[in-house]
């Protein structure tokens, strides 16, 4: 017996004829051993394709009937597949995506740029956004009118690209994909949020490149996203936990009930996001200088005053015996911190002494220093207590440094929006009074940092040298702008200031946050009056004055603030109650100008 091909490519036997076996077989082809295996590979195939079809068929009808379109919905890898975009066209405009809600506020801007149009995109988290508040109070709006009334033969746009919980390594993709929309500047403002989702996304983004093209093909599917919504929508899942992995919406530690306890000293893990944040901002910069795009980079702030630390946890290795002594030394200066600050600081110092890490102590001592009137001494210990802070919700030192570093090493502009707003502060040290809560500005210091890029612009040729917007004009923008708003927008920033405190678990330490001097309750006013809680206001404000008249100054200060703001209401409120305060307790209290 022989083998050989035949003319279909399959293995044929042949029998040996007679002469060459010496029997009287018939010569001629049969089934060869390889012809049933690639039969059965075509029916399987075949089978599994009529299978398929009612499928293809369904998906075809979806996308006939536009019915299950994956961008109208959270994006399931929470930024990181790029079948979301962040800008979809509809029409002459490019708006928003709804798979980016309610993260990234509502935003558009025309396809077609106008001749003389200058397209600013601004990147970060919730300071840009706008938090407690929107868009409309956030810097980017502030700048665009800035710019505006300076140069007003332009047509400016800032377009607010700032994601509620978003860390710099959410930016990356966002900032690649508006050099398409023809951008003149994009700013980065970024820092705040970058150990909030870090481990909670590491899966996600180690996944190798095969596995994250086939999750981008599968998630195009409108079938994929019908079936996904349904998941979502079912008992079970509402029930359940939503996997941290691909939740359709962001969802940060903090969001589960055992997220504050999960926050715990791990100096290798701070060593890798201080890592990847170094690598994300660096590749911002170049994603931009490869596109011949300008960039500036923006410093943060946080409110170092009127911010306890958010959780606390000792040195690593620490006895339980020396732990004692701490707590002892500890307890002895909380007694003594009202009748005797002298020696509850020599206490508090007795303690750092056995255990300098422990977040609280070292905010105790900045405010007892604060108090007594050493304020450049409280102000290394304000910092150390934010930057040993266990849960850190505000910029930590290392993150400011390596912007810093990025900034020389890449000759990128750095706008220093945290110096402008403690310049503002009493002794440098900010507090309530330019921030409304851990780091989210107030709205005048959302405008100082817009005229703080305007004049880097400025600075930088991106806008003309011989531009100058009178202050008056300048009151009377922000004044007609802030009044088109409404009331419920401010009502809707307390609401949001609540949910925000409840979130971060700040009950936990509600007795640190309460002032301990005449300077704090007037800070405590300023913020409850800029959230429109005038009646609790009234009531720090009295309190301020009634343990110390010679914090009228400071209030007087803020007046004339408020009126810079384009706030004249708010101001000529505060004057009255200042003035009717004063007379209760026998102050001068002088008109504010």
């Amino acid at each position: 017996m022989a083998v050989s091909v035949g003319d279909d490519g399959i293995l044929m036997e042949t029998r040996k004829t007679t002469s060459e076996t010496g029997g009287d077989a018939a010569a001629g082809p049969t089934p060869g051993i390889g012809r049933g295996r690639p039969r059965r590979w075509v029916f399987a195939g075949a089978a599994m394709l009529a299978g398929l079809l009612p499928l293809v068929v369904l998906e075809a009808g979806l996308r006939l009937f536009d019915v299950g379109r994956p961008a109208e919905n959270p994006d399931p890898f929470s930024g990181f597949n790029r079948n979301f975009p962040l800008f979809e066209r509809q029409g002459a405009v490019y708006r928003t995506a709804r798979a980016r809600a309610p993260f990234i506020g509502p935003q558009e801007f025309p396809a077609e740029k106008p001749r003389n149009g200058f397209r600013i995109f601004c990147f970060g988290g919730s300071t840009v956004y706008g938090h407690p508040y929107l868009a409309d109070t956030a810097f980017p709006k502030w700048l665009e009118l800035e710019l505006t009334g300076r140069d007003p033969a332009r047509s400016w746009q800032a377009i607010n690209c700032g994601g509620v919980s978003y860390a710099s390594y959410r930016i990356v993709p966002m900032v690649k994909e508006v050099m398409s929309y023809q951008p003149d500047l994009i700013i980065v403002a970024t820092g705040h949020n970058e150990f909030l989702e870090d481990r909670t996304y590491h899966s996600l983004k180690s996944r190798s490149a095969v596995w994250q093209w086939v999750q981008a093909r599968v998630g195009s599917l409108h079938l994929a996203e019908l079936v996904r919504g349904w998941v979502n929508r079912s008992p079970a899942a509402v029930a359940d936990a939503p996997d941290p992995e691909l939740a359709p919406t962001v969802i940060t530690r903090l969001d589960f009930d055992s997220g504050y306890a999960s926050y715990r000293r791990d100096d290798a893990w701070h060593q890798s996001v201080l890592a990847q944040y170094d690598d994300s901002v660096r590749e911002i910069v170049a994603t931009c200088r490869k596109a011949h795009v300008p960039i500036l980079l923006v410093r943060l702030g946080s409110n170092l005053r009127d911010c306890p630390p958010f959780k606390s946890e000792h040195r690593a290795g620490l006895a339980p015996e020396v732990e004692r002594d701490w707590q002892a030394a500890f307890d002895l200066a909380t007694v003594a911190e009202k009748p005797d600050p002298g020696r509850a600081l020599r206490y508090y110092l007795e303690a750092a002494a056995i255990d300098p890490q422990y977040a609280l102590l070292d905010y105790r001592i900045a405010r007892l220093l604060d108090r007594t009137g050493r304020a450049p001494e409280a102000l290394p210990y304000y910092q150390q207590a934010r930057d040993e802070d266990i849960c850190p919700l505000r910029i930590m030192a290392p993150l400011e440094d390596a912007l810093r570093r990025i900034a020389a090493e890449t000759r990128v502009p750095l706008v220093d929006a945290a110096t402008v707003l403690a310049s503002r502060c009493p002794d440098g040290i900010p507090g309530f009074d330019w921030y409304v809560d851990h780091v989210h500005p107030t709205i005048g210091g959302h405008q100082q940092i817009a005229r703080a890029l305007a004049a880097e612009m400025r600075t930088g040729g991106l806008l003309p040298a011989a531009t100058a917007w009178p202050e008056a004009k300048r009151i009377e923008a922000y004044a007609r702008h802030l009044g088109g708003l409404g009331h419920a927008y401010f009502t809707d920033g307390e609401r949001r200031v609540g949910w925000l405190e409840n979130w971060a678990k700040r009950q936990r330490l509600a007795g640190e946050t309460f002032p301990c001097d005449a300077a704090g309750y007037a800070r405590l006013s300023f913020r409850r009056l800029d959230l429109g809680q005038d009646e609790a206001a009234w009531t720090a404000l009295r309190e301020a004055l009634t343990r110390d008249g010679a914090v009228i100054e400071l209030i007087r200060k803020h007046a004339g603030d408020l009126l810079a703001e384009g706030r004249a209401d708010r101001a000529a409120l505060l004057r009255g109650k200042l003035d009717e305060i004063g007379r209760e307790t026998r102050l001068s209290a002088k008109p504010v100008p």
